[in-house]
């Protein structure tokens, strides 16, 4: 179906609607009504543009990710082959923008923390179309740098450690306990001082793995 430019524009009003409504409230708190009220439009276009409110939450999803990564990828622009202490910082990097933009790309964020906070059912194969690809490359990177003796909670914890610090910075910025994180200085800074310390905990575990292995080693002899 073509959608002609009147509809396309009153499309992308609502979908810009729903998602400041959707970030600041969660979809169970979010009403049509207010997406209407904010876009300027009404119930019937909604139904005719998505259908349902489920519908409606999931394109929002999909679509502030979507811009989210294309600004600010996970990669940062390096090559697969750069060190893997630069790929961490890269991720770290991303993360934290995708977080705390005070634009429209850091709704992105804010969708994520509110539904980690209030799961729904509505965007599962979002999540996974959208989040897993993301999970996966932080695992493998983690998995890299801790060593092949890492175990799979090992890997767990520790990429939950890293990803963590970034969501609590996300955090903190949606209930207002700091307005200074938000500027690009600032956000360098963060990203700079969790990966060095992200690094440093990983290598430490990496450390205790290996004298660990080489014990192991030692008493088969």
């Amino acid at each position: 179906m073509v959608i002609r430019k009147d509809g396309l524009d009153r499309r992308n009003k609502l979908l810009a609607a729903a998602a400041e409504v959707f970030a600041e409230k969660g979809y169970r708190n979010t009403t049509v009504a207010e997406i209407c009220k904010q876009a300027r439009s009404n119930i019937a276009a909604v139904n005719y543009h998505f259908g349902t409110k489920d519908t409606l939450y999931a394109e929002v999803w999909r679509r502030a990710f979507e811009q989210a990564l294309r600004v600010y990828p996970p990669d940062g622009g390096l090559p697969d082959d750069a060190p893997a202490e630069q790929r961490l910082a890269a991720l770290i990097e991303s993360t934290l923008h995708r977080m705390l933009d005070t634009g429209t790309l850091g709704i992105s964020g804010k969708l994520l923390i509110m539904e980690l906070a209030n799961p729904t059912e509505v965007i599962t194969a979002i999540k996974r179309d959208v989040i897993g690809p993301l999970h996966q490359r932080t695992e493998a990177l983690i998995k890299e740098l801790l060593g092949p003796g890492a175990t799979k909670d090992q890997v767990f914890y520790c990429q939950m450690s890293v990803i963590h610090q970034c969501m609590a910075l996300g955090l903190r910025r949606m209930l207002h306990l700091t307005d200074t994180i938000a500027t690009e200085s600032k956000l360098k800074e963060l990203a700079t001082h969790i990966t060095r310390f992200s690094l440093a905990g990983i290598k430490a575990i990496r450390s205790g793995i290996e004298e660990q292995t080489a014990g192991v080693r030692r008493n088969e002899f």
